[in-house]
């Protein structure tokens, strides 16, 4: 009987990291596409309870069960080290020591260097050190060295993050992997018309789904808006997400306040954070999505996009590059009247898109999940 590869996925929930949040469950729920037989056991090790069960409803994925952090033998390191304490005064008789392949995406046992898979997103303080605490440079420093000296494999989203790894890291001898994920089946959306009319939203509109942190540039599409409006060309933008950015708790408020001075409170709607269905009615109803971010490890709006075979507006960076090879207008992400052209291409010119066969992306995604944990298993 073949041997099913059981993986072992430390995951709490984060309010403030919705990206995050969701590319756990992507990456579960890819795993549908494989066939029975080669579905791999996947724990979810977490704080609570609630974290396990996001995944659960969310992926939907058959083989899938909770470990509390707590329960669990040997957990050193990365994301548990305030539970060391209380983990210790546990006695280990009541503790489980699970046989893994592989654990991702953050490590929990030091003396299994070769079977942790450690996760770098993106390196986005190194681009944009502006936006970060000395000490949240200075930890997210410790944290890839603590990756480097410790551990055997890195995984990174993209290409771009991996060659930003060789451009700081160059001495660094750990065994790097690129995963370029994909989202999970995204269902048929409902009834566009009662969406639309609930959502105050006209039949042609752009729209921007990106949680509201300083760099995802919102602000550029304000100001690109605000020059079609001086031209004469009035359009809507429908802008969702969570109205907060810890690093400055005036970010969206100082945002709605540009959009009053400027007079676009009619041509530029604030929704807040709406369900996943309502996402999916905007993603497939929108003229374009507009993807104005500054930096990116791989853009979950893009995939998604990508998904319903949406035209995207994307700034011009090189992980949108390596994302995107149809349906798509690239813009210089720091030019607001670059924006402004690219949306009046787009009015001129809507067309058909192109098909996307995501279902094909998202077995990649699985497959190519896989064969990394073949590989620091030692199953090749």
């Amino acid at each position: 009987m073949v041997k099913r590869t059981r993986i072992i996925i430390p995951f709490n929930y984060d309010e403030g990291w919705t990206g995050g949040n969701y590319y756990i469950s992507n990456l579960v729920s890819s795993l549908n596409s494989l066939p029975a037989i080669r579905q791999p056991e996947v724990y979810i090790l977490s704080h609570n309870r609630a974290s396990f069960d996001f995944v659960a409803q969310s992926s939907n994925y058959p083989r899938l069960r909770w470990i509390s952090s707590l329960m669990m033998s040997d957990i050193d390191g990365g994301l548990f080290k305030r539970l060391r304490i209380l983990s210790k005064l546990l006695p280990r008789f009541v503790k489980r020591k699970i046989a893994y392949d592989a654990i991702f995406p953050f490590p929990i046992d030091t003396k299994e260097r070769r079977k942790t898979i450690c996760w770098i997103p993106d390196f986005q303080e190194k681009a944009l050190p502006h936006l970060f605490s000395k000490e949240e440079l200075a930890y997210r420093t410790e944290q890839h060295l603590y990756y480097i000296n410790n551990f055997d494999n890195i995984l990174f989203s993209s290409h771009a993050a991996k060659d930003d790894f060789e451009k700081y890291y160059p001495e660094a001898k750990n065994t790097k992997h690129v995963m370029q994920f994909a989202v999970a089946n995204v269902p048929d959306s409902r009834d566009h018309v009662s969406v639309l009319k609930r959502l105050q939203l006209p039949d042609t509109f752009f729209y921007c789904p990106n949680q509201f942190w300083m760099h995802k540039n919102h602000k550029l599409v304000i100001e690109a808006v605000h020059l079609l409006a001086q031209e004469g060309i009035e359009i809507t933008v429908a802008f969702s997400g969570k109205e907060l950015d810890r690093r400055d708790p005036m970010h969206v408020t100082n945002l709605k306040t540009q959009v009053a001075e400027l007079g676009l409170t009619e041509r530029i709607k604030f929704l807040g954070f709406i369900s996943k269905e309502d996402q999916y009615v905007l993603i497939e109803r929108a003229c374009a999505l507009l993807q104005p971010s500054l930096f990116e490890g791989w853009s979950t709006v893009v995939e998604e996009a990508k998904s319903k075979s949406q035209f995207i507006i994307a700034s011009d960076i090189a992980v949108h590059r390596e994302q995107l090879f149809e349906n798509a207008l690239f813009f210089d992400p720091h030019n607001p009247s670059d924006l402004a052209k690219a949306i009046k291409q787009r009015l001129a010119d809507p067309g058909e898109n192109i098909p996307i066969d995501y279902a094909a992306r998202r077995r990649e995604f699985a497959e190519s999940f896989m064969n990394i944990v073949t590989n620091v298993s030692g199953g090749i």
